[in-house]
């Protein structure tokens, strides 16, 4: 079985459009082409996710259970795609930050406050020692 995230995509289109017509300009492609991915998946899947008439269609129970399950999966993949992407350009993660003590009266505060408003998916911890003792840290 080798169905693909395009194909999945193309469905969704479709059965949220109610009309491959709609759902091909949606996806900026020709309806026959859209039609023959709805057929390939059918055929690779071995259910009819439409019932067809000559004029209308409508999503067989197996259709809207895949409409449901291809909502969620190309959602998670987006949301997947996302977190990839941000952690790529450092906004999610960990982040150890090494201070003295009397940083703390200075600006680290509000300087980790700001931190924390704009990059609210890395998490933090603070560890307090000597300078020396950071140094070999490092």
């Amino acid at each position: 079985m080798s169905i693909d995230l395009k194909q999945l995509k193309y469905f969704l289109a479709v059965a949220e459009e109610k009309s491959f017509s709609r759902a091909a300009e949606r996806l900026h492609i020709s309806q026959p082409p859209l039609s023959q991915q709805i057929m390939k998946l059918e055929s690779e899947l071995g259910v009819k996710l439409f019932a067809r008439t000559t004029r209308t269609f409508e999503l067989t129970v197996a259709g809207k259970a895949l409409m449901a399950e291809a909502s969620e999966l190309l959602a998670k993949m987006r949301m997947t795609i996302d977190t990839i992407r941000q952690i790529d350009r450092g906004e999610v993660g960990r982040l150890r930050v090494g201070i003295v003590g009397s940083a703390m009266w200075g600006p680290i505060p509000s300087l980790l406050e700001q931190f924390q408003t704009m990059y609210p998916r890395v998490t933090w911890t603070l560890h307090e020692s000597g300078p020396n003792v950071q140094y070999e840290a490092l």
